[in-house]
């Protein structure tokens, strides 16, 4: 279900047409983060509102791991001198979630 006011449900109805996004797939997309802590900095982000990760469906979390693994992967064999990566994703406004649409931000440590 769309949520008129998030962010990310606004990205995901035009997704077809929106030139920045990196990959689609059936229950994510990939779309670089547009405050990045460091290069190549993206986020999974779901097709469907979910708030967070608990609330999100089996489905979507599988193919959401999958896409940051292949996105980490791809980056390091183009990117050898990567040094690691965070895999982050915030629950609740104490835990610092700003958009309330579950997301998994994928950050490359150089």
């Amino acid at each position: 279900m769309e949520h008129k006011d998030c962010v990310f449900c606004q990205i995901s109805s035009g997704l077809e047409t929106n030139s920045k996004i990196l990959k689609r797939g059936e229950k994510v997309f990939l779309l670089p983060d547009i405050n990045p802590v460091s290069r190549g900095h993206a986020l999974v982000i779901t097709r469907e509102h979910y708030q967070d990760l608990s609330s999100s469906s089996d489905e979507a979390l599988q193919e959401a791991i999958i896409f940051a693994k292949d996105y980490a992967n791809s980056l390091k064999e183009k990117f050898p001198e990567i040094k690691g990566f965070n895999y982050i994703s915030n629950q609740g406004a104490e835990a610092k979630q700003v958009v309330f649409h579950f997301h998994l931000h994928v950050i490359p440590r150089w």
